[in-house]
């Protein structure tokens, strides 16, 4: 054997496990050796991720309580324009003045975000929350006017707003309607969804900014973590590739190759240099198998001269299929004893091949052909009824006039032919009885014809 093909034989059977297992073993001494040697402080950077997404939450948190105290302060004005209990007014006054979730949150997001657009974002949330607060005071006002309400019984802001003389003039009902209107109109709608615009906004900008500075942060900390543990994440990547590559080109293909054999299947040539000659090994054999199984199949189911199906098939097709959808046609090849006599077997077999090469060459595919006999053929014909008589004669009519030609050293041949339709009238029990009746008449008027049962 040359060296070229030696190489190409070396390429075909790929790495051998006990190259690669010494290697590997080399390779974990020195990762070893090196990973006792060095020692590498605790990793750090934590910190600064926490603080980052401390940050984070508590500026998300104050954008919200904006949105939140908003829709507070929204929803108690409307409740005592609505029944004028004094208890929602005093609720309304006491988050504008004493809990001031508004005032405190955009303050931490100033001590946290100055100078950002998030800040922007939420000053211009708390200045449209201040418009509706002047909106929502004088709206109570005039309600507490329409209720008849005594000024000393209401929070201080509210009792000071001054009504004009045209609301002063208006009905206690016509006020409580405008006082609601003032509350629930467009403009004060428009107010409401630019608040939760602009906090939408500053959540939007806030989360891209604390995405990135936790990103640069964590980035930070990996390049830390990367420098001092590179040995270790070393070492287990040779691990993994160790069990990478008992699964790949060991494990896997011992899997595949059981799977394959049960499904009696071909081996892939896969895995270690030793599982390749195993495939190999393995499908020669089995290929070897497969055509003597394939040829001894078709023998069993073929006529060895003409190669159309045999008897054996004849009687299973019989059985297996609907007489009344099909139809039978019983053939014999007229005088054949007479051809063998005069001219020799060799003459005859060539005959019979000639006649079956033409009976699949004018039916059609999805037919059956089959040498029953020494001369003798059947043609099971699917789908077919006693329609198609006219178009059966014909085909015979065609086939006879073709064999009637001398060709190859053949003297003129004839087809006699009967047939029984799966639809025929006065059927007996057997199709091929019938159909063999429908030979008989043939053959008893004259050769080389066709008749119908």
């Amino acid at each position: 054997m040359s060296q070229k093909s030696t190489e190409t034989e070396k390429r075909r059977d790929g790495i051998r496990l006990s190259g690669f297992y010494i290697a590997a073993a080399l390779i974990f001494a020195v990762l070893t050796f090196f990973l006792l040697f060095s020692t590498y402080r605790t990793s750090e950077g934590f910190s600064q991720t926490e603080e980052a997404t401390e940050e984070y939450i508590t500026a998300q948190q104050a954008a919200s309580n904006i949105q939140a105290a908003s829709d507070y302060l929204t929803s108690q004005a409307r409740a005592f324009a609505a029944t004028g209990e004094v208890s929602h007014a005093e609720n309304f006054f006491e988050e504008v003045n004493v809990t001031r979730r508004r005032d405190l949150a955009l303050e931490t997001i100033r001590n946290y975000m100055s100078g950002t657009s998030t800040l922007s974002y939420l000053s211009d949330a708390l200045e449209n929350s201040n418009h509706l607060l002047e909106v929502e005071c004088y709206a109570m006002r005039l309600a507490a006017e329409s209720y008849g309400q005594d000024l000393s019984s209401l929070p201080k802001g509210c009792a000071q707003v001054t009504l004009d003389d045209a609301d002063l003039a208006l009905s206690a009902e016509q006020q409580r309607d405008k006082a609601l209107l003032m509350l629930f109109d467009d403009t004060y709608q428009g107010y409401k969804d630019e608040i939760r615009r602009c906090v939408s906004q500053s959540v939007e900008v806030l989360i891209g900014e604390m995405r990135q500075g936790q990103e640069d942060s964590l980035k930070e900390l990996q390049r830390r973590i990367y420098r001092e543990e590179f040995l270790i994440v070393v070492m287990l990547l040779a691990a993994l590739i160790l069990i990478a590559f008992n699964i790949l080109f060991v494990s896997h293909p011992l899997r595949r190759f059981v799977s394959h054999i049960r499904a009696d299947e071909t081996l892939p040539e896969k895995g270690a240099s030793e599982l390749r000659f195993l495939a190999r090994t393995y499908n020669k054999t089995r290929e070897q198998n497969l055509r003597h199984r394939e040829q001894l199949n078709y023998d069993a189911t073929h006529d060895a001269l003409t190669g159309v199906f045999n008897r054996s098939v004849f009687e299973k097709l019989r059985s297996r299929l609907s007489e009344r959808e099909n139809a039978l046609l019983i053939i014999d090849l007229d005088k054949f004893k007479t051809i063998n006599d005069r001219y020799g077997h060799d003459v005859g077999d060539r005959a019979l091949c000639r006649v079956a090469s033409l009976l699949q060459e004018r039916f059609r595919a999805e037919d059956y052909i089959c040498r029953i006999g020494g001369d003798e053929f059947a043609v099971i014909m699917v789908h077919a009824d006693s329609s198609l008589g006219e178009l059966v004669k014909e085909k015979i009519r065609g086939i006879n006039e073709t064999l009637n030609i001398p060709q190859d050293g053949l003297p003129p041949i004839s087809l006699s032919v009967g047939v029984a339709f799966g639809d025929r009238g006065n059927p007996t029990d057997d199709v091929f009885k019938d159909a063999d009746t429908a030979l008989y008449r043939t053959k008893s008027v004259r050769t080389g014809g066709c008749e119908i049962y």
